[in-house]
């Protein structure tokens, strides 16, 4: 072998290798500290990302450009979803057990600060809200759950709303009954809603009318005890090639999945087993946020997982999200 063709094999060998680098995801732990994080969401307006934890009763942001992270306390109950709330700089809306707020983030952290627009599943004072997203044309989508004991949840007690700024003293009922109402999200071109009611391990897609804000022909696009998927499906995001990306928890990743054919593509694993749900975000929305928790794990799982409870954040996926709704209310920032 001459020198010359030494040399190009080697120059081959290191872009083999350093592609293969650079196409390895990489996982970093951002914030610590939680006890069931959940519901992120990414202002693009703000380059930002919110989540909250449920168990700790808390509202976190985190400011890209400073890696600060600010915190608000309810200190009122389970606190499940948060969405910054359009044309207003600084408000978010959020659920407070069966309840939605509107919330001033600057604004001292006491119960005054919240400002009630909506109570869903009256009658049902064990109920609370879990999940939630906004369409392109600002509604909430969002559900419940049963009461819940442990890991045990009473089944068929939760529903699936839509809110918006005309039925917003009554949301309309979209789905009922659900068990456990989770992971939401739509294809760019908003002909279709997936949907995750976790303890059917399964994810349905419904035929999505963006100009009546309704949904129908549900069906099943993908099993996990079909697929030998292990934990249960739980948060959910899509990337701009229509592919849906799932927290799998007790399952300890995120999967990617073909919406169209139903076909897993990809697993990455996390250093927590209860992975709880995702979102894109950064600038170029490449980064994968990622939300997990640590409730019931015992003290040799927590040692082994010490940071279950953390966000994290996937890079080098090679794939982009959509940029997240936000809330759109007139009014709002006097209501």
């Amino acid at each position: 072998m001459d020198i010359l063709t030494r040399i190009s094999v080697l120059t081959l060998l290191i872009g083999i290798i350093y592609a293969s680098r650079s196409t390895t995801p990489l996982i970093k732990t951002i914030y610590r500290g939680g006890t069931h994080f959940e519901g992120p969401h990414w202002s693009k307006v703000e380059n930002a990302l919110y989540w909250v934890d449920i168990e700790q009763q808390k509202v976190h942001r985190l400011d890209s450009e400073t890696g600060n992270v600010t915190t608000r306390e309810i200190g009122y109950g389970p606190v499940s979803l948060v969405v910054t709330v359009k044309d207003n700089p600084g408000l978010v809306l959020l659920t407070v057990r069966t309840e939605v707020y509107f919330m001033p983030w600057d604004a001292p952290t006491t119960e005054s600060s919240l400002r009630l627009l909506s109570v869903v599943d009256l009658g049902l004072p064990d109920n609370r809200c879990n999940d939630g997203k906004v369409d392109a044309r600002g509604r909430l989508w969002f559900g419940t759950m049963g009461k819940e004991v442990g890991s045990v949840v009473d089944k068929d007690q939760g529903t699936f709303y839509m809110l918006d700024a005309h039925n917003y003293l009554d949301p309309v009922v979209r789905v009922r009954p659900v068990s456990i109402s989770n992971g939401i999200a739509w294809t760019s071109d908003n002909k279709f809603m997936f949907y995750i009611d976790t303890p059917t391990r399964n994810i349905d897609v419904f035929d999505f009318s963006l100009e009546e804000g309704t949904i129908g022909n549900r069906r099943t696009i993908f099993s996990f005890q079909a697929n030998n998927v292990t934990g249960f499906p739980d948060g959910m995001t899509i990337d701009r090639e229509g592919n849906i990306w799932v927290a799998c928890f007790d399952g300890g990743k995120v999967i990617k999945i073909d919406s169209r054919a139903g076909k897993l593509l990809e697993q990455h694993k996390l250093p927590a087993s209860k992975v709880t749900s995702v979102v894109w975000g950064g600038h170029d929305l490449e980064t994968l946020y990622v939300t997990t928790s640590n409730v019931g794990l015992n003290s040799v799982e927590l040692a082994q997982q010490p940071d279950a409870g953390a966000l994290f954040a996937i890079e080098g996926t090679g794939s982009r999200g959509l940029p997240e709704n936000q809330f759109i209310f007139p009014g709002a920032a006097e209501y």
